[in-house]
């Protein structure tokens, strides 16, 4: 989504790319980041982009990767990825 909440479109490696860059920004400003995240929920429009979003999403986490779930639905507007991550905040003490 762009900072409108306008829906961004494009392969499944774009949309993913995109949202993990627009999760760290916001982990970063939380004063977090990927390191930070404990859980991931995955959502896509069909399993069989599946390897193709695993590239993307891989790019993103090195040695430690959070604990995940990805499941295939139906999504909002017509996308094929939806991204949702929990994480601890560890200047939030």
């Amino acid at each position: 989504m762009t900072a409108e909440g306008e829906p961004v479109y494009g392969t499944v490696t774009e949309q993913t790319l995109n949202i993990m860059h627009a999760v760290t920004k916001t982990l970063n400003r939380a004063g977090a980041s990927l390191n930070d995240v404990v859980r991931v929920q995955v959502w896509l429009s069909d399993m069989k982009y599946f390897a193709e979003f695993n590239r993307a999403y891989g790019s993103f986490f090195h040695e430690v990767y959070p604990s995940r779930t990805v499941t295939s639905s139906t999504l909002a507007f017509g996308m094929d990825v939806e991204i949702e991550i929990q994480a601890t905040n560890p200047g939030n003490k």
